[in-house]
């Protein structure tokens, strides 16, 4: 999309929710969106790992995108658990961990193609680890959503694990999901 304004990126905040979640509707099927409760939980327990991307658009400022983080402690061994869709927060981040797990990212379908994605990404990673002593961030990606695969592929991430069956089996699903169920655990050292 190369008419698209620039995106200013800044922290999330509880006034942008009705937005994200419009976004996570627009981009997920169904049972993979994450509940609103979730996403508060997330802009309350860790601000500096919620960013968004506003776009200005015939005077008025429009949130394009999103990214969710959270912090882990570092394990060589991580639990399958600890990547269940709606899962709290609460549960799994520290603020002392060290490991930056990035829980999700989402474009507005409309604005796609602007790089939004790729900038929440590189400002997320770039903040985060100008405050936290980070050993490497880490998340999951489905199977057949290979452009966020190559992006992260791009950004240094490698395969570490997988987790058959994570995502549901949509054989007849527009939605881009993986008929297979099949989520990628990636990781990359900082």
């Amino acid at each position: 999309m190369e008419n698209l304004p620039p995106a200013a990126i800044r922290k999330a905040n509880a006034k942008d929710i009705d937005d994200i979640m419009e976004i996570e509707r627009l981009s997920f099927h169904p049972e993979v969106i994450e509940s609103k409760k979730v996403f508060e939980d997330r802009i309350k327990a860790f601000s500096d790992g919620f960013l968004i991307a506003e776009i200005e658009e015939n005077g008025e400022k429009i949130i394009a995108g999103y990214i969710s983080s959270e912090l882990w402690k570092y394990s060589e061994e991580i639990p399958h658990a600890n990547f269940n869709l709606n899962h709290s927060v609460y549960e799994t981040h520290s603020d002392s961990g060290e490991e930056l797990y990035i829980s999700s990212v989402a474009v507005n379908p409309a604005v796609r193609g602007g790089k939004i994605g790729k900038r929440l990404f590189t400002e997320l990673l770039s903040r985060v680890s100008k405050k936290h002593k980070l050993k490497s961030a880490i998340l999951l990606v489905n199977s057949d959503w290979q452009n966020a695969y190559k992006m992260y592929q791009k950004e240094g991430f490698v395969t570490i694990d997988k987790i058959s069956d994570f995502f549901p089996r949509l054989e007849n699903s527009d939605s881009g999901d993986d008929p297979s169920g099949v989520g990628i655990i990636m990781r990359k050292s900082l």
